[in-house]
């Protein structure tokens, strides 16, 4: 019997497959089997997967039909013969000592679950995450610890087997946070009564080119808003449940932080996305955020409004929205205006002359202004709405989070307003090394 069954789900994965079993075949501890559960992939997964575990038996293949991720890590762990599991998604690695160093805290601490670290690497800048390094710095952990609430992602968590038997938990059939809502579903039942971290394990994370091969936390759907909000209902009647013994002071706090963590995502992951939303998605969300709202007490409420600053106001119809931007926009081309509709900070306004070419998804924004190119800039500048201006001749914003930094910018509001568009090409200059026209 292994000591570690490693699950990785995989669906279409041929791009990054092979690195995800390198880094198994690397590994200091190799008493360990790894199921792959290929989900009805179409492309050639099965058979890249097939041909690696004929050179490296600790690999297992195991087929089903496509029924989306959640399924096939059941399938998995349904299938797994190790003492602990550990969930790795396709297009993610660990570090060499990860497997040894989470066993290793395991066995020392006689935990149910182990937590390590979590660097992102990829189409970002390479980082370790703050939370998952408080966690994986303590021998125990509470299982009231709020920054678990923040470390949802699946793969920097390791499990005994026979106590997530035992918990009956699995992994709800949604498609986005079924890691969070596994996850926190597991550690706030009975069956868990200890908690550990290890700082010599460490996950890391792809993250993706929004623009050439999203993930799902960089896309938006009523689905995925609708399976978001169905998580954090799960988590919210989980943690009711654990805290009936505790006192009513900590069960409101974690309560509070449950509430504040469900809005934060809705806003940052799916309101900010805004102009790829549509009425129906808009309507959703609103709701939740009502939801969640009508429950904060006062002070998580002005949490929320410290941490959006740069929106004064939601606003849940796309007219109402076009009507207030933050910013207004005049572009002397097209070049740009992808990159603009992929901003965290929704609330611009884009002016481009009618010779610009402009891709059919924006073309019907309500903040799209489409206008003569005789005269252009002069006209836009008469017709601007934003308390900011800037002015685009040909380069673009090379960072989606461009705009929501230089409207939180903590300077002098006269002075910004002078200034906006200077202050945009230094701040590309100096954190991103690029020559601006």
């Amino acid at each position: 019997m292994p000591t570690v069954t490693v699950v990785v789900p995989a669906y279409n994965a041929e791009k990054y497959i092979l690195q995800t079993l390198d880094c198994l075949a690397g590994q200091t501890m190799q008493d360990i089997e790894a199921i792959v559960v290929d989900d009805g992939s179409t492309d050639k997964t099965a058979q890249i997967v097939a041909d690696y575990a004929a050179a490296h038996p600790f690999v297992r293949l195991v087929r089903q039909e496509n029924g989306g991720v959640s399924s096939a890590r059941n399938h998995g762990m349904s299938e797994a013969a190790g003492k602990y599991i550990l969930f790795l998604d396709s297009d993610d690695v660990l570090t060499a000592d990860s497997l040894r160093s989470f066993t290793d805290a395991m066995e020392q601490t006689g935990a149910d679950v182990a937590i390590g670290r979590l660097q992102s690497f990829g189409a970002v800048e390479e980082k370790y995450n703050g939370y998952a390094d408080a966690l994986a710095k303590c021998k125990t952990i509470d299982k009231f610890n709020k920054n678990l609430l923040w470390n949802f992602l699946v793969g920097n968590k390791f499990y005994r087997l026979e106590t997530l038997h035992r918990s009956g938990v699995t992994f709800p059939h949604i498609g986005y946070s079924e890691e969070g809502a596994f996850f926190m579903e597991y550690i706030l039942s009975d069956a868990v009564q200890s908690i550990t971290g290890t700082m010599d394990a460490c996950m890391r994370y792809r993250r993706h080119d929004a623009a050439k091969e999203a993930s799902v936390s960089q896309q938006v759907s009523t689905k995925l808003i609708s399976d978001f909000l169905t998580a954090m209902e799960r988590i919210e009647a989980a943690a009711k449940r654990a805290l009936e013994r505790e006192n009513a002071q900590k069960r409101d706090a974690y309560l509070q932080e449950i509430l504040y963590k469900g809005d934060y995502v809705l806003i940052s992951q799916f309101y900010r996305l805004l102009w790829q939303t549509d009425a129906e998605m808009l309507s959703v969300i609103e709701k939740g955020h009502m939801h969640f709202l009508q429950q904060m007490n006062p002070k998580t409420a002005a949490r929320v409004r410290r941490l959006n600053i740069d929106l004064p106001h939601l606003y849940f119809d796309f007219d109402t929205a076009a009507n207030h931007p933050q910013v207004s926009v005049i572009a002397e081309n097209g070049a740009c205006v992808d990159s603009l509709y992929m901003q965290s900070m929704p609330l611009f306004e884009l002016f481009v002359p009618r010779s610009a070419e402009i891709p059919a998804r924006w073309r019907s924004c309500k903040n799209l202004h489409v206008l003569p190119d005789e005269g252009f800039v002069r006209t836009a500048k008469k017709q601007k709405k934003g308390r900011y201006t800037l002015h685009l001749c040909g380069n673009c914003p090379s960072d989606p989070r461009i705009l929501r930094f230089m409207v939180r910018l903590q300077l002098p509001e006269a002075l910004k307003k002078c200034c906006f568009g200077l202050l945009y090409r230094l701040i590309l200059t100096v954190l991103h090394g690029e020559k601006q026209s």
